[in-house]
């Protein structure tokens, strides 16, 4: 988590002006290396899992599922209490359900209301985002499959755009990356069913010059769904760290 705190904590000011002005964000994150060492990682388990969670890790049958999975929902509880404040909360009150469309949410209500949850994992790192407004948030590695898949997510228009918009100096599986990252976090915040299609989310616009955590990218995208709750141009805060592509987008409260 010590990564993900600090990259969080330090460059929050920078962070802040990107989302909504009543947005309360919250980062965490586990290092799924440090679980896979653990010692008694049932123990460690039994520490953060309600016993339905609990119930439902125990039945993955692949460790590397039961690392992720784990790992995702410490740092769900972790960014939750974050938002939420006060002292440390037993861990147990935190219970993690995920809807049909695959979203998790906090299914217990605190006083002052439940966070938005959104949960992403990718090259060793589990990390989430609680927010007061709906949110979402990915994370990817780079990876060459990038290339192989591209027309699935990215149009000729887009990619001249990450061409002309981003530094010359990130590769082109980078840049399909950050990309990739971005529109999952809009899939992911914005509560459509079934999921916007990678398709139906159209880059508009790059803001920024270089994606790192001291000075985040700005994408703004449009997502081409005609009927509600698709809402008009989407901002999502986009960097590199850790050799990962790292990208977040909260939703503002509608305007009457």
């Amino acid at each position: 988590m010590a990564f993900v705190q600090a990259i969080s904590e330090e460059y929050w000011p920078c962070w802040q002006h990107h989302f909504p002005p009543e947005a309360r964000l919250r980062l965490g994150g586990v290092v799924l290396s440090g679980l896979e060492q653990c010692a008694d990682l049932p123990a460690l388990a039994g520490k953060y899992l309600h016993p339905d969670e609990l119930g439902q890790w125990q039945g993955f049958s692949q460790e590397k599922r039961r690392v992720e999975w784990l790992g995702g929902r410490m740092a769900a509880k972790w960014a939750a209490a974050a938002v939420l404040g006060g002292p440390e909360p037993n861990w147990h009150d935190f219970v993690l359900r995920t809807e049909d469309a695959g979203r998790p949410y906090l299914a217990t209500a605190p006083p002052g209301g439940a966070p938005c949850i959104s949960i992403s994992h990718s090259g060793g790192m589990a990390a989430a985002l609680a927010a007061n407004l709906p949110c979402g948030l990915d994370i990817q590695e780079v990876r060459t499959k990038i290339h192989t898949v591209r027309q699935r997510f990215a149009s000729p228009e887009e990619e001249a755009l990450l061409h002309a918009g981003l530094p010359q100096s990130l590769s082109e599986g980078q840049r399909l990356t950050l990309l990739w990252s971005a529109k999952e976090a809009v899939r992911k915040m914005v509560r459509a069913t079934p999921l916007l299609g990678f398709l139906e989310i159209r880059l508009l616009a790059i803001h920024g010059e270089h994606p790192t955590p001291q000075e985040p990218l700005l994408l703004t995208f449009a997502a081409e769904r005609e009927h509600p709750p698709c809402p008009p141009p989407i901002s999502v805060l986009c960097f590199f760290a850790d050799n990962l592509a790292w990208a977040m987008a909260c939703l503002p409260t509608k305007k009457e």
